[in-house]
């Protein structure tokens, strides 16, 4: 029997990835783009689904007959009804940690960004060049700091939390973790207040569940140091967004970097925009995951996980027949 494959989605791909194929025999379809009013069109004939974003659920499985497997392109599972599909026998796959390093090193650059201000320097060349600001001898127009004996409080204790913190010691940093409530033990963990006392990072790298939602408000904020920096490539929901721009504005904080907000995809009304000027505030549209590399592993990845399953669907069929 040959696999129908559809990939759902493309478009959300760098045109520097290479799409390989199973190698087992199958026909491949793939759109840039599936709405949700087009998934029963486009997934119609199909025993095997690749999806980078576009949620799979029930109301969609339940006219789906055909379909055996979902390759996600993603981490995790949620864009699926995975419960759904183990009731039907459905299999669906993901790529766990395979944005662990590039992320980590994202929120590295976020903190040196904000420790050591190159790009505000060269913003301030472009304006010198211009006339706009005065020629000078020396320059002290931005604060510059070592990151080296600084204290980096992580939120989160997975791939990236752990690769960060190897980087992180790399430079010289302390590198502590938030104890999850007393769940994580260690000569490395604290509690969260204590962390937030104490810290001069603070880098979220968690997922974003009920018990993160809004972790960091403004009473969490407020335990902060004036000069700490605030760094989120985790989730946005994690940190009060309205709490962050206002401890900002009142120089309650020495920076923040957010690859993450609440509601994405960014809209230009959103309220962090307020801050966009400002040399101690750093706002990426949800980039960290996406170096060349890591997406190419990610799709080399899904495409792994489909061509695994194909085999074992044809071992089994040989089994039935033996």
């Amino acid at each position: 029997m040959t696999e129908q494959i559809v990939f759902l989605d493309d478009e959300g791909l760098a045109p520097s990835t290479r799409m390989k194929r199973p190698t087992r025999a199958h026909s491949w379809q793939q759109f840039a783009y599936t709405h949700p009013e087009q998934v029963l069109e486009h997934l119609q004939d199909a025993t095997i689904a690749l999806t980078c974003s576009v949620p799979l659920r029930e109301e969609h499985l339940r006219q789906l007959p055909k379909l055996k497997m979902i390759s996600l392109a993603l981490t995790g599972r949620d864009i699926v009804d995975v419960d759904y599909c183990e009731a039907h026998g459905i299999e669906v796959s993901s790529v766990p940690g395979y944005a662990a390093n590039t992320v980590a090193e994202h929120s590295l650059a976020m903190i040196l960004e904000l420790f050591r201000r190159p790009s505000a320097f060269t913003r301030l060349m472009r304006q010198v060049h211009a006339g706009e600001a005065p020629q000078q001898n020396i320059y002290f127009n931005h604060r510059i700091r070592d990151v080296r004996d600084k204290q980096l409080a992580i939120i989160g204790s997975g791939p990236i939390a752990l690769r960060l913190a190897h980087l992180a010691r790399a430079f010289g940093m302390q590198v502590l973790f938030e104890d999850r409530g007393g769940m994580r033990r260690g000569a490395d963990c604290r509690p969260l207040a204590e962390l937030l006392k104490s810290c001069d990072v603070l880098s979220i790298n968690c997922p974003l569940t009920p018990q993160t939602y809004n972790l960091i408000d403004a009473a969490q904020l407020a335990l902060m140091k004036p000069d700490a920096v605030v760094v989120n490539t985790g989730r946005g929901g994690v940190v009060n967004e309205a709490a962050l721009i206002d401890a900002l504005l009142h120089d309650r904080l020495g920076g923040v970097a957010l690859d993450v907000v609440e509601h994405e995809p960014l809209h230009p009304s959103n309220p962090l925009f307020a801050l966009i000027d400002r040399d101690d505030f750093l706002l990426n549209p949800h980039i960290a995951w996406s170096s060349e590399d890591a997406m190419q592993q990610l799709m080399d990845s899904a495409v792994d996980n489909i061509s695994d399953f194909i085999e074992r669907q044809e071992a089994a069929r040989r089994v039935r027949t033996a």
